[in-house]
């Protein structure tokens, strides 16, 4: 399927969309009459009933109208029934319903074969520069990113969340795609007295198991002659446990015309199927207590909040690769000319000098493979030895080197072992001179991962109000948070011919008994005896960070119609963060490469003279793909993998793979893996090596002033047109100090500092201009750059210091019949993303080779006569940048909007960002010196580029249908549509986290293909509300859609631009109030059973071919649950 790629389409849903609200705007004038009568006696009745549960969703609408309607900038809310009221599990799943929000639902930017339930990340405008903010404060996780994890906050804690779209100079620097606050309630917020609590269940249909989950408050305020006292205690806990699924195609390899049809044809270099279980956990607690004077002269606010998030995977995964696409010699561009590759097994009954002859393999009218069995090539010469040349005939045990099943009592016909290879060789009495067919190697992957992400927030307020017309107000915020995540894969593989079928919706595979290898029992696959330990994997973080912030803001108001107030305030912030992110630690256990294949190829291969044997039965025969969407697919069902409890315990793991435990007396290992925090080369007493720290301390000091102006009574030209608005000017200073390390190159090696002369035959060779000196002469007399590459280590300090001024103006005109326009303009700042700001380098040395000798040489240093007698060696290096500058956007927003009801608006949004020093990959010098040589050093990383911009509009609106009779008269419906357009915002093709420093991705090199779309943004999106609410009962459903969009660049497993199909989610709830008190409510999330599709560039855009026209092809496919959640409610 081609899912395409014109940058002006819009769906015709989305325009219907469109048009749909634009009516209902239009409609609005003939209807606010009777809907401002209806919703007056509609209030009176709610008044008399204000304890039914129920009724506060319109109240909650009325409170996010009203937020939208009378703030300083451009801002949408939520208020807490409206998270309340839909089966929001997150922030993020509550967020996607506001316009211009999409969220992320991949696991991370990187990973594109993992789709949990709930959304990872916010998307606003199509940007992921998003500042986060917790009660109007600044929040984070201890990540690589800035912000927050969404994820890591209890929603259940919250008493509305805003999405600011642009800025006043009140507001705290930080974000260029938008602002979202997290508000958390406060026990003044009611007058006396409130208890409520929720006790739910949850419901999967893939992961059919049922979790609980379940919150309290409870808040009082007593009056006393010392003042009022109020105290809040919020406590929440979610248990989540959901199931996904998918089949997906690896990276596709283009084979080039003739090679297998007449056209080019796309192949898959493997399959995979995984089921993952994800058990998430959240736990929160809110505290607040205020004190307010009896003359209001003096309130206090003290808040502590602290959410725990906890995610574990459990993972299974059927995978095979017959291809290894190697990412160090190959890229997008790259197409393959050799089909023994990926090829039909060899006929059968050809004679031993005889090959293929099997059923060729099938193509779509894209040149894409539909059906085929599929073998991998054994490459090279093969595997055995020719006892007879003038036969053929292979020496017997010659493969036996590889592994035998001789401790099964298993043998060949010559009553000799069975060995696991057969021989093969790739001769001219053998095999025809083709390289011989191998069933390609069959994996069952079994994944644990366990992160646990807490953040703590405390903060004091207190305000003075010495006067009617002045308030100070001293604020102070301390920030813990703390990210350990800890991730362990274990592969247990066989070998089968791979019966492959695309021509349907989903990949169907089956197997058949593998060319190349002896297999043994009537169900090979579930047979343990034909598996051995592929590989183990395990990765570790363990990062910190926190913050201490003061505040000091003052305001002084004016009675005139014009002046209205002056705020003026100064802020100091200190963010100090460790991060810990080690490599991914892959070691092959059991290869025919390995140090000790024979003994140690069998699952329960016992100890031998050289080998220590693997102890216990770590492994088990489990069925897999039996049900939801793999159900079907898979032509096996019972496959061998490890005990899942095995990964849990590290110990365990060691003392049965480890090289530390094969090792003892003097044994010969399977492998050289051991344990992330056992590995050479860490810091003493850590389980992290160098490169795989970060530390950063990030000083922000700011200050700015306003002045608000205008109001009601300020009329333009004596007309009925008032003018109310902001001005104000916000100026950022920040101090950032990144401590880390820089690698000095290797020392010369003996090569390159023996200087012997040419010989009069080199010298006849050489070209114009060039010296008769050889490299080896120069490197021996530069001395200076082998005191510079003596590949030493030395602490590095990086400081740098910016400053920016951040202007804004906001105007509102109010107009007659409930219309005002909106304008405004400022200029917000993002901060480089953590990861980026890695200081850690390990300098390269050039090569000179005698081409460059040559007469212009800048690098050649002469003596006095003109000789050349040394050089000047250039280095280079990848790290990230700590001298970054924050990227900056000029933004301006023009809007229309019209309120004719309590609930009921439209608005029209039309806005623009231009961008300033936006972050992207490059190349920048640095000047280092080592023992007194200075060498400028060509880095490759982030660097602040070209601006660029995003443009787009926002409709919105909403209503209550009170004009209808009974009982329709409860219905309404909230729709809003965001239209975006891209111009020139380049993806930075950067990554946030890795072991070496470097930060550039891969989708940076040559060749490589440009999808011409920053990642995530869609072109159109929208929700589709409808509501029904009327006295005891209440119901919603809620459609949220998105257009495609380019999910990753720099993705782990396909290897090309991955593209995601428009998609959309349908949620729903239904509510009843059984009395004043209490209230059942069921909610549904992902209705229709949306399953994901994702799809692959593999031709497009290049810089070498500009005009390349794209082609997409697919992917992978994914499901997760459709989930179901009972509640019930209780409030007092």
């Amino acid at each position: 399927m081609n899912i395409g790629k014109n940058k002006w389409a819009v769906s015709r849903t989305a325009l219907t969309m469109a048009l749909f609200c634009g009516m209902l705007g239009g409609a609005q004038q003939a209807l606010a009459a009777p809907q401002d009568g209806d919703a007056a006696t509609a209030d009176t009745g709610a008044a008399l009933d204000t304890t039914i549960v129920v009724v506060g969703s319109r109240k909650a609408l009325k409170t996010a109208q009203d937020l939208k309607k009378t703030a300083d900038t451009v801002v949408d809310s939520i208020t807490a029934t409206d998270i309340g009221a839909f089966p929001d599990k997150s922030v993020a799943e509550a967020l996607q319903r506001v316009p211009g929000v999409t969220v992320m639902r991949s696991v991370a930017g990187g990973d594109v074969m993992h789709f949990p339930a709930e959304p990872t990340g916010v998307i606003i405008r199509g940007l992921q520069q998003v500042k986060s903010e917790f009660n109007g404060r600044d929040i984070f996780s201890a990540g690589s990113a800035s912000g927050l994890s969404w994820e890591d906050v209890s929603p259940e804690m919250l008493a509305g969340v805003d999405t600011y779209k642009n800025l006043t100079a009140e507001m705290l620097e930080g974000g260029v795609a938008g602002t979202i606050n997290l508000r958390t309630r406060l026990p003044f917020d009611q007058k006396g007295q409130l208890i409520s609590a929720t006790i739910e269940g949850d419901y999967g249909d893939i992961s059919q198991k049922w979790t609980p989950s379940a919150s309290a408050l409870y808040s009082n305020r007593w009056h006393t002659e010392l003042g009022d006292f109020g105290f809040l205690g919020d406590i929440a806990y979610s248990d989540i446990e959901t199931t996904s699924q998918g089949a997906t195609l690896p990276r596709m390899m283009p084979f080039a015309a003739g090679t297998y049809t007449s056209q080019m044809n796309f192949i898959p270099s493997g399959i995979s199927y995984n089921n993952t279980v994800y058990d998430r956990t959240r736990k929160g607690i809110s505290l607040a207590g205020q004190w307010a004077s009896t003359d209001n002269h003096f309130k206090a606010t003290l808040q502590y909040n602290k959410s725990t998030y906890e995610n574990t995977w459990n993972e299974d995964q059927l995978l095979s690769f017959w291809a290894w696409v190697d990412p160090a010699t190959t890229n997008e561009s790259t197409v393959w000319t050799d089909g023994s590759l990926i090829a039909p097994p060899d006929a059968p009954g050809l004679g031993i000098n005889e090959a293929g002859g099997g059923t060729p393999f099938t193509f779509d009218s894209n040149g894409m493979f539909q059906t085929g069995v599929i073998t991998a090539s054994a490459g090279g010469w093969g595997y055995g030895n020719i006892a007879d040349w003038a036969t053929g005939e292979y020496q017997l045990g010659s493969t036996d080197q590889y592994g035998t099943y001789g401790q099964y009592g298993i043998t060949d016909e010559n009553g000799l072992p069975l060995p696991i290879y057969q021989p093969c060789l790739n001769s001219n009495v053998t095999h025809a001179n083709q390289p011989c067919r191998l069933g390609p190697s069959v994996n069952m992957a079994t994944r644990y991962s366990t992160e646990t992400r807490t953040v703590e927030d405390t903060s004091l307020n207190f305000v003075w109000t010495p006067t009617d017309r002045l308030k100070l107000t001293f604020d102070a915020q301390h920030v813990m948070s703390v990210n350990t995540h800890y991730d362990i894969t274990s592969r247990n593989g066989t070998y089968a011919n791979l019966a492959v079928d695309l021509t349907g919706d989903l990949p169907k595979l089956n197997f058949e008994r593998p060319s190349g290898y002896n297999v043994v029992g009537d169900d090979p696959m579930s047979d343990y005896r034909n598996y051995f330990n592929e590989s183990i994997m395990d990765h570790l973080e363990d990062s910190k960070a926190t913050m201490n912030a003061f505040q000091i803001d003052g305001a002084y108001a004016f009675d005139g119609p014009w002046l209205s107030e002056i705020r003026a305030g100064v802020r100091t912030s200190e963010r100090d963060q460790l991060n810990q992110w080690s490599a991914y630690n892959w070691q092959s256990i059991s290869s025919n490469w390995g140090a000790n294949p024979a003994d140690s190829f069998h699952l329960d291969a016992p100890a031998t003279a050289n080998f220590a044997g693997y102890p216990g039965t770590y492994w088990q025969t489990r069925s897999f793909g039996t049900d939801g969407m793999l159900d079907g697919l898979i032509g096996q069902s019972q496959f061998v993998t490890i005990n899942p409890e095995y990964l849990k315990d590290i110990n365990l793991m060691e003392a049965t793979f480890g090289k530390t435990a094969q090792s003892a007396n003097g044994k010969t290992p399977s492998s050289n893996w051991d344990p992330i925090c056992m590995r050479t080369g860490n810091i003493a007493g850590s389980c992290f090596q160098p490169g795989e720290l970060l530390n950063v301390n990030l000083k922000q000091d700011s200050a700015y002033v306003m002045v608000k102006f205008g109001g009601p009574d300020a009329t333009l030209f004596g007309s009925g047109v008032t003018l109310s608005g902001n001005i104000g000017m916000r100026v950022v200073q920040t101090d950032l100090t990144s401590v880390g390390a820089t690698n000095f190159a290797v020392p010369f090696t003996f090569d390159e500092t023996n200087c012997q002369p040419l010989t009069p035959e080199q010298i006849a060779a050489l070209g114009p201009n060039q010296y008769a000196i050889s490299p080896g002469c120069l490197g021996a007399n530069s001395l200076d750059d082998q005191a510079f590459s003596d590949g030493g280590f030395a602490a590095s300090t990086v400081k740098t210091k910016h400053t920016y001024s951040l202007p804004s103006l906001n105007l509102k005109f109010g107009l007659s019949d409930g219309w005002q326009v909106r304008f405004a303009a400022s200029r917000g700042m993002y901060m480089p993303d953590i990861g980026l700001l890695k200081n850690y380098t390990t300098l390269q040395r050039s090569f000179v080779p005698q081409s460059a000798i040559t007469v212009g040489n800048p690098s050649i240093v002469l003596d006095g006569a003109g000789n050349p007698v040394s050089y000047i060696f250039g280095y280079s290096g990848s790290t990230g940048n700590a001298r970054l500058k924050a990227i900056t956007a000029d933004q301006v927003d023009l809007s229309i909007e019209r309120y004719f009801a309590e609930v009921g608006s439209f608005s029209f949004d039309i806005f623009t960002k231009k961008f300033h020093d936006y972050i992207q990959n490059g190349t920048f010098v640095v000047p280092m010196t080592h023992n007194g040589v200075t060498r400028d050093v060509v880095v490759n990383g982030p660097v602040n580029g070209e601006g660029a911009s995003v443009k787009g509009f926002e409709v919105a609106f909403q209503r209550y249908f009170t004009f209808l009779p009974k009982p329709f008269d409860g219905l309404g419906i909230q729709a809003n549509y965001t239209h975006l357009h891209n111009e020139g915002v380049k993806n930075a093709n950067l990554t946030l986290d890795t072991a070496d420093g470097s930060t550039i991705t891969r989708s940076a090199q040559d060749g490589m293909i440009n999808p011409g779309r920053l990642e995530q943004l869609s072109d159109d999106s929208y929700n589709l509300i409808v509501m029904y609410d009327k006295g005891r009962f209440g119901g919603r459903l809620a459609y949220n859609w998105r257009s495609k969009y380019v999910n990753s660049v720099n993705d782990c497993c396909i290897g090309f631009p991955v593209w995601n199909q428009a998609e959309g989610f349908l949620d729903g709830s239904l509510r009843y109030a059984l009395n004043d008190h209490t209230e059942i409510d069921l909610q549904g999330t992902n209705l229709l059973d949306t399953r994901p599709k994702i799809f692959q560039e593999v031709l497009g855009p290049t810089a070498a071919n500009p005009d390349q026209a794209p082609l997409l092809l697919p992917a992978g496919t994914f499901a997760f649950d459709r989930r179901v959640q009972l509640s019930v409610r209780f409030k007092y």
